[in-house]
């Protein structure tokens, strides 16, 4: 997380409840290791819905995100507030246990959301009389592949080099 450019103060703190939440969900019992292989236990009942039952991307549910109603023009870009209204809309408070549970799904959802757009923020959309922050279809695409914290990291290392020099 630092090297996406998070400071220490922020990214410790979030290790610790991303490793500690995902370990207890895949493994089920207290363990900051996470069970890849069974990391669809970790997902909330607020997510995208892009990836399908064996968790490969939904090409039509990645296409579906850049639709009106939840999309406004242009349609190759989404800002914080778009995206975060589809997840909210396709969100199933039921899923997690009880009233709690679904709180801190919102909550968390909402946090993860936040956290991606501060981070990968690559474009401008203008919603109504804004110019607002937006992640462009490319880079949500790198982002459900998992090649975007990487590109990320890799373009902050280059810049600070570049600063160095």
């Amino acid at each position: 997380m630092t090297d996406l450019g998070l400071p220490w103060l922020i990214a410790a703190p979030l290790a610790v409840v991303i490793n500690g939440f995902l370990g207890y969900l895949t493994r089920q019992k207290p363990s900051f290791s996470i069970s890849v292989p069974e990391i669809a236990r970790g997902k909330h009942g607020f997510e995208s819905g892009v990836f399908g039952k064996g968790g490969q991307l939904d090409e039509a549910a990645f296409e579906e995100l850049f639709q009106a109603p939840h999309a406004r023009l242009p349609r190759d870009r989404l800002t914080y507030r778009e995206f975060r209204e589809l997840v909210v809309k396709r969100g199933d408070p039921g899923r997690p246990a009880g009233i709690v549970g679904s709180v801190l799904a919102r909550v968390f959802s909402a946090a993860e959301v936040f956290t991606l757009f501060c981070l990968a923020s690559d474009c401008q959309k203008l919603v109504g009389d804004q110019v607002l922050p937006a992640m462009s279809r490319k880079n949500l695409r790198r982002f459900y592949e998992g090649r975007l914290f990487p590109l990320l990291a890799r373009r902050r290392r280059i810049l600070s080099a570049r600063a160095e020099l």
